[in-house]
């Protein structure tokens, strides 16, 4: 039952949250992304990328359409095809209250109108598709292995047999039927008997209804309360809240600037907060401020921009060339080149380091561009071209606080009422309109390497 799986563009996928994980499927029905047991860990289905490891529920016959919806207030998902005098369903979710250490996902492929016949491959994949299923033995009606440090179990599936391709089986099912398959991915050993589907339903559907609010006073109801699963879904039990659930996927074709979103930015969980608190208490922002007040209580100063859900630094960075990907390479960790990214008191730059990166201490001013201002994420000045690119290279940085400089006062934005937390307090923004793109080491008086912004 071999068959392509080709890429779609990002918006067909859907999400599936536990607030430990997130995988991502398809409109042919593959999860193509999910990184076990946590957010920060290799993927084990690493299709999104080019790589090896899916796990497809798909029609056997080609000719369908593809639709599908969330249950309200979750991150259920209902896949569906129609075709022909057929109607197939497949509702999934990853499996709450979510385990730090093990990812259930819930599958139950279900003949609404008329019979149903689909495809099932599982091929897990672990360590971005490097690791090949061994050990795999089936006991119970259950399938067994390993793939690299995680183990996994596959209930549901006993017509399932060894192929090339990986565990495959066709299931015919009758008008109104349905079938249910558990996947249990850990890095643990799976010691215990394998979730009974109904009740581990049952316990997500009352988990969902626990964590979102209803939002009646709100005007769009029925979007904030998907909002509220979105964050649920993205919020792990330490309150800290990842960016997204994919790792480095190229923002064009060979820009060579990627960004690593399987983590918890403190900007981004900043505003997160400030939005969640607009609307009244709620577990989420009790969630952010006690990861948040965690990290500035333990690192002080040297607060990091991001941190792993457990509150650790995040590693450094990986290239996945090699991984089986017929696409652009892409990497984890923390981006390649130099990154500028927007802090409490300002912007700061700093170089690629291995174990995370440094704040880079700004230096005297070179030489005052035109005053810059930021549109859409990236600064631009007032001439309109963009810092760091052909026509204008350089990058923005903040220039060194003078002996009885006050923050809010000079050139840019007024910064009143913000207390610098570093002896270089910035003010404004200056551009250097010094080249020195390619430069290994960080230069001084003045310069800065070419930051990413093009």
């Amino acid at each position: 039952m071999s068959r392509p799986f080709r890429p779609h563009v990002l918006r067909e996928y859907a999400l599936i949250a536990d607030g430990e994980r997130g995988a991502l499927i398809g409109p042919d029905g593959a999860i193509a992304w999910l990184c076990a047991p946590r957010w920060d860990s290799p993927a084990a289905f690493s299709g999104l990328l080019g790589g090896q490891g899916r796990y497809a529920v798909t029609p056997s016959d080609p000719w369908n359409v593809w639709g599908g919806y969330y249950e309200t207030g979750t991150l259920i998902w209902r896949s569906r095809w129609g075709g022909g005098a057929s109607h197939t369903e497949c509702r999934e979710a990853l499996a709450r209250p979510a385990d730090p250490h093990t990812a259930v996902i819930l599958r139950r492929i279900e003949a609404v109108d008329g019979p149903a016949r689909v495809d099932v491959l599982l091929d897990v994949r672990a360590a971005f598709g490097r690791g090949k299923m061994t050990g795999l033995s089936r006991s119970g009606g259950c399938w067994t292995g390993r793939s690299g440090a995680l183990r996994f179990r596959w209930s549901g599936a006993a017509r399932a047999r060894r192929t090339t391709d990986g565990l495959a089986f066709t299931l015919s099912l009758p008008a109104g039927g349905h079938r249910d398959l558990v996947l249990e991915l850990s890095d643990q050993p799976l010691d215990g008997p394998p979730p009974e589907p109904d009740s581990a339903w049952a316990a997500t559907e009352e988990s969902w209804s626990a964590v979102v609010p209803d939002c009646a006073d709100l005007v769009a109801a029925r979007d904030a309360r998907h909002a509220y699963a979105v964050l649920h879904g993205l919020t792990a039990d330490s309150g800290a809240m990842v960016a997204a659930a994919t790792t480095s996927l190229p923002e064009r074709l060979e820009g060579g600037r990627n960004y690593d979103y399987r983590y918890a930015w403190i900007r981004d969980q900043c505003y997160t907060g400030l939005a969640v608190a607009a609307h009244g208490p709620h577990p989420l922002l009790e969630g952010a401020v006690r990861f948040l007040t965690e990290r500035i209580l333990a690192d002080g100063p040297g607060l990091m921009p991001a941190y792993t859900v457990r509150g650790e630094r995040i590693p450094g960075e990986r290239n996945l060339r090699g991984t089986g990907s017929s696409a652009n390479s892409s990497s984890t960790g923390w981006g390649s080149r130099w990154n500028c990214w927007p802090q409490p008191h300002g912007w700061t730059c700093w170089p690629r380091r291995t174990g995370g990166p440094r704040p880079w201490r700004p230096t005297r001013s070179a030489s005052a561009g035109p005053s810059p201002t930021q549109v859409c994420g990236n600064w631009t000045t007032s001439t309109g071209r963009t810092p760091g690119s052909p026509a204008y290279p350089g990058c923005v940085r903040w220039p060194p606080r003078r002996r009885g400089h006050r923050a809010g006062t000079g050139g840019g934005r007024p910064l009143s009422g913000v207390r610098w937390p570093t002896r270089s307090r910035p003010a404004s923004a200056t551009v250097c309109t010094r080249r020195v793109a390619g430069s290994a080491r960080p230069p001084t008086h003045g310069s800065m390497p070419r930051c990413c912004c093009r």
